[in-house]
């Protein structure tokens, strides 16, 4: 036991409150060691912390995982333990061997199940059960044999009472956690740097380098590699995952949607067009990876897959068919497998299995119910005694009995003292050319349901001493060995559907900030009202509020019909209100708030750290607009906006500095040019056509150029005079005003630039000629044309706006189709294009 073999002076508080505590098969009480050197180490290093520096450690860390995941409603949250768990060189030693051996033994098994068959034909594997079991793969008999090969593996192991390490699962098909164990390395390093050091504990880079070295394997000779990760998406609840993986190796993030199969190539949907993929490391199960060849449709398939496979044309990782080495026909037999293919006892064992004939003669006290064919099913021997007479009665061969696991317990730090969980450790393969490597540390959790609904699970850090001494000084990295060309200087490519929500993301972020700016005057607009009445500001209040309800300033931008119905001023808190907060608004900031979290989702593995946190910011703003009511203040709506456009202007700042428009973020600004160009249409079509009393014209037009930040410049400019004909030549026609619709449109104009051409040289593009013509009708009209009235309204503004409009639908609607979704508009046949079709 620890409290009578450690070599420490004198224990800290927190820790003897533990270990005095009764533990029958704990990690630390009682599977310690007589030498328990590793975990004196630590505890020495933390014999100084006092209990609240340890929660104090806990809280930080704690903000440290959660930052940069982008969380939505339903995820959870994983607690990170401030402790590491410390594992000894001896049973490092004895698991890395068993690992390696199972690796190995796993991969024969898989080379021969859709190989030669034989041990199916000699009766070590039941043909029966493996055949229907949901995870074999009989589409996988005709891939070669280089295709079966494991990649990268997982297996969680326990501690018996005993001290043997045991099975409880294998991973193969898309082994979890690698992301998350990185993650709180990489925590446990910033927070725990001396304790690191001293502790000696190994490193995983080196493994981390092997891993995508043994990917790269595969593209060894080609100029232009694609290698990309393969997700289900954001209704993955390990899509954070992915996209952190997807961050830390490189790699493009992709959903089945952006790949399509051409001509035998699996192709990645990019604005370039269809790119050739070389390698797809994926996270999505067998049984719908490809919709055209399986009998399980699955929106997360790839069409065709299966095909490129078997052609060579593509890699897929890990091979397909890997789920079936986690069935049961093969781990009941693992131990006679491994002494008939290997010839040697399993290092690692399994659980004792008894079949449903050798279990009528013993206790069901410790033996719990498993099913052959529904791997979701498990039974208590004693709990459930009676429904397992039922099921084994009418099919005995469908069911078999597995020994209950006794999992070893971990102390776990919770409000302010260790706690006592049953832990499993998740430990990584690797199978390379030169055989089997193991990831030198393990995801130590704890799946003990937890009283708090909010809360996944529990996991450690796990550490493991190491002979030499850690430098935590900085290292040279090795150069690398140019090959045909040096690929790292090609950057990666984005799918059409990341470059959508790119764009998507910077019409919402502009949006808001409109919307926000709207808002705010609209308030003051009505509380001055309030205070001083009269028929200007009644009519200017009336004329907001008609613009805000009809939806004419605001998403959907509605083109405005000018009759004003009686709008009653004393609804402009509820208007307000519901530009605020109501979800049955499509244009309300809740909304457009919802439409960013959303957007950034999709994108998290192109945003920085700090973007992240900055969404984070804004999800927890979205829950406080959720709980307000029309009864708010007027200084608390203020204050809320106040803090949301802070966050936009942050998160807009963050991610200036990172936009390689190779990459696609030019998509971003262009989303915003081409919202705040719809917003100044909007605006003046919907406040400024209408010819009024002078006074209320320039109240409106003061109410509009502040939406616009430009109400300064148009009072400096113009100082001897201000008309509506000033502030439109300042909103629509000054070439060199960053707020007006001609720098927007000259801005879009510059950003079709990167767009890849479509079109042969010397001919404008679609979306080009939309964008030329708006800026001509901008260059060619002057401002007394737009503010000149008939009958009371400026019907050349109103026309002039709606060109503006309809040109800047086209221009989205071509970018759609060419770039984000592939699709070619449709041409009628004439008899000509049928005789060529013929010829």
């Amino acid at each position: 036991m620890y409290i009578n073999n450690n070599a420490m002076p004198e224990l800290p508080e927190w820790l003897s409150l533990y270990l005095d505590k009764s533990h029958g098969h704990d990690e630390l009480a009682n599977h310690s060691g007589l030498n328990p050197d590793h975990w004196d180490t630590l505890f020495k290093r933390l014999a100084s912390l006092t209990a609240d520096d340890v929660s104090s450690r806990a809280t930080e860390i704690s903000q440290l995982l959660q930052n940069g995941n982008i969380k939505n409603e339903s995820n959870k949250q994983w607690h990170f333990d401030p402790l590491p768990f410390m594992l000894s060189k001896a049973d490092w030693a004895l698991l890395e061997e068993g690992i390696k051996q199972r690796t190995l033994l796993l991969n024969k098994i898989q080379q021969d199940i859709y190989g030669d068959q034989t041990l199916l034909v000699d009766g070590h594997i039941p043909a029966k059960q493996l055949f229907q079991d949901p995870n074999y793969l009989r589409e996988g008999f005709s891939l070669p044999s280089n295709e079966l090969t494991l990649f990268f593996t997982a297996l969680d192991v326990y501690r018996t009472p005993t001290g043997e390490f045991k099975v409880l699962s294998d991973h193969c098909q898309c082994p979890l956690g690698l992301g998350l164990l990185i993650k709180s390395r990489i925590i446990a390093r910033r927070v725990m740097a001396e304790e690191f050091a001293e502790c000696n504990v190994q490193q995983i880079k080196e493994f981390l380098n092997l891993f995508q070295e043994g990917i790269n394997e595969y593209t060894h000779y080609m100029d232009d590699p694609r290698i990309v990760i393969l997700t289900q998406g954001i209704d993955d609840p390990n899509y954070n995952e992915h996209a952190f993986l997807s961050t830390y190796f490189g790699y493009t993030l992709v959903q089945s949607a952006d790949l399509t199969v051409r001509g035998g190539d699996v192709c990645l949907k990019s604005l370039q067009g269809l790119g050739k993929i070389n390698v797809i490391l994926r996270w999505v199960s067998d049984r719908c990876i490809d919709s055209l060849e399986q009998t399980e449709y699955s929106l997360h398939g790839i069409p065709g897959l299966l095909q490129s496979v078997r052609q060579g044309s593509v890699k897929v990782l890990n091979p397909f068919g890997s789920g079936v080495l986690s069935s049961p026909s093969i781990k009941c037999n693992l131990e006679k497998l491994s002494q008939q293919i290997l010839k040697q006892p399993l290092l690692l064992g399994e659980p004792n299995y008894l079949s449903v004939k050798e279990a009528q003669s013993v206790d069901w006290n410790n033996l719990e119910l498993l099913s052959a064919i529904d791997p979701t099913l498990k039974l208590d021997g004693v709990l459930d005694e009676q429904e397992i007479k039922l099921l084994i009665s009418k099919e005995p061969d469908n069911y078999f009995f597995q020994e209950k696991p006794s999992f070893s317990s971990a102390p776990f730090w919770h409000d302010g003292q260790l706690i006592s969980k049953p832990v499993v450790f998740r430990c990584y393969a690797l199978t390379t050319e030169n055989g089997v490597e193991v990831l030198p540390s393990a995801l130590c959790f704890s799946n003990e349901k937890s009283n708090n609904p909010r809360i996944s699970g529990w996991i450690k850090d796990t550490w493991i001493n190491t002979a030499d001494r850690v430098d935590l000084g900085e290292h040279n990295p090795p150069v690398p060995i140019r090959k045909r060309m040096d690929v790292t200087l090609l950057e990666g490519v984005i799918s059409s559907r990341t470059a959508e929500h790119l764009f998507w993301l910077g019409r919402y972020l502009e949006r808001c900030e409109n919307t926000i700016r709207i808002l705010r005057i609209f308030i003051d607009k009505y509380t001055e009202f309030s205070v001083y009445p009269d028929s200007i500001r009644k009519s200017i209040v009336a004329r907001l509020s008609n613009a805000i309800r009809s939806q004419y300033i605001v998403y959907p931008y509605i083109e405005p019909d000018l009759k004003l119905d009686g709008i009653d001023v004393n609804l402009s808190k509820e208007t307000a209100f519901q530009l605020l907060a109501d979800e049955q608004c499509a244009g309300s900031i809740i909304n457009t708030l919802k439409y960013i979290a959303n957007a950034s989702v999709q994108i998290q593995e192109l945003l920085s750290h700090d973007s992240r946190r900055i969404i984070d910011d804004i999800n927890e703003q979205i829950k406080v607009f959720k709980n307000v009511n029309i009864n708010i203040p007027t200084r608390a709506m203020q204050s809320s906006l106040d803090r949301v456009i802070g966050s936009i202007m942050a998160f807009n700042g963050s991610i200036t500095d990172c936009m390689p428009n190779s990459n696609g973020w030019f998509l971003l600004e262009m989303g915003r040019r081409v919202e705040r160009s719809l917003q100044i249409t909007s605006l003046s079509a919907a406040l400024l056509t209408k010819e009024l009393d002078e006074p209320e014209e320039l109240g409106l037009l003061e109410a509009v150029l502040s939406c616009q930040v430009s109400l300064v410049t148009h009072k400096r400019r113009y100082r001897m005079y201000q008309t509506i004909g000033t502030g439109l030549e300042l909103l629509l026609l000054d070439a060199e005003y960053p707020r007006s619709l001609l720098f927007q449109l000259e801005e879009i104009n510059k950003l079709c630039k990167h767009l890849p051409t479509k079109r042969r040289q010397g001919v404008i593009a679609a979306h080009e000629k939309a964008i030329l013509l708006s800026k001509t009708s901008c260059y060619v009209t002057e401002k007394d044309y737009l503010q000149k009235s008939e009958n009371g309204q400026r019907n050349q503004l109103i026309e002039f706006n709606h060109n503006t409009r309809m040109n800047l639908d086209t221009f989205c609607d071509v970018l759609l189709l060419q770039y984000f979704s592939h699709t070619q508009t449709a041409n009628k046949l004439n008899w000509t294009n049928i005789e060529q079709a013929q010829s």
